[in-house]
């Protein structure tokens, strides 16, 4: 009997040892692939990251352009024609429509949200792609169609023989037309602003997020 209750508790052992092995495997592979994800996600971020700033540099620009075409308009100064190209970047709204990289955030999907084991972690990878992304590029779509309709009103204005140069077709007109000029201060100070507040709160979410993810992998 003694002999027989023995190898019952070896076998039970045994099953307790291959279980426990068994779920340290398990659970190594979940970190593996946490790992993986996570890396691929700093990508996206990364990469994305790039592209908004470089969004950011051109709206810069076209804000410049705005400047100074309301200088030009306000100090009623000579025409020149190094003016045209400013009257063409004055016009854009910057809501650039460029796509996002979202692979390593599908592949947490596919995997499954609770391979992350920090909830911060998790809380803000979701905030990033669900929301902030889906809010910048929201965003961009409405100044574009409003670019859209402005586009007709600045067709009767101006002459468009050159690539990225629009030509007044009367300039002594132009600088004293009150509607195009609100419309320059509007794409400014409304349309560009309106879209650029929700870029600089992404970007900024964005590098505060790869940084939470650099001191989870210990990346220096």
């Amino acid at each position: 009997m003694r002999y027989a209750i023995g190898e019952i508790v070896l076998v039970v052992i045994g099953i307790l040892i291959a279980l426990s092995i068994n779920n340290w495997n398990d659970e190594q592979k979940e970190r593996v692939k946490e790992r993986e994800v996570l890396e691929d996600i700093m990508n996206n971020l990364n990469r994305n990251n790039e592209l908004i700033r470089n969004s950011l540099m051109k709206i810069n620009k076209m804000d410049r352009s705005s400047d100074i075409v309301m200088a030009a308009i306000r100090n009623k100064k000579p025409y020149s024609d190094t003016l045209d190209a400013h009257f063409y970047e004055s016009t854009r709204t910057g809501g650039l429509l460029f796509p996002l990289s979202t692979e390593g955030y599908e592949s947490l999907k596919n995997a499954g949200f609770d391979i992350i084991q920090s909830r911060v972690l998790k809380t803000k990878i979701l905030w990033i792609f669900e929301v902030s992304y889906k809010l910048i590029k929201q965003k961009a779509q409405f100044t574009v169609d409003r670019s859209v309709q402005t586009g007709t009103y600045f067709d009767a204005l101006f002459k468009k023989e050159m690539p990225q140069r629009h030509i007044p077709m009367n300039y002594d007109q132009l600088l004293n037309n009150a509607r195009y000029f609100g419309t320059i201060v509007d794409i400014k100070e409304n349309q560009r602003a309106f879209y650029i507040a929700d870029v600089l709160d992404c970007l900024s979410q964005s590098e505060e997020l790869i940084q939470l993810i650099k001191d989870e992998l210990k990346i220096q």
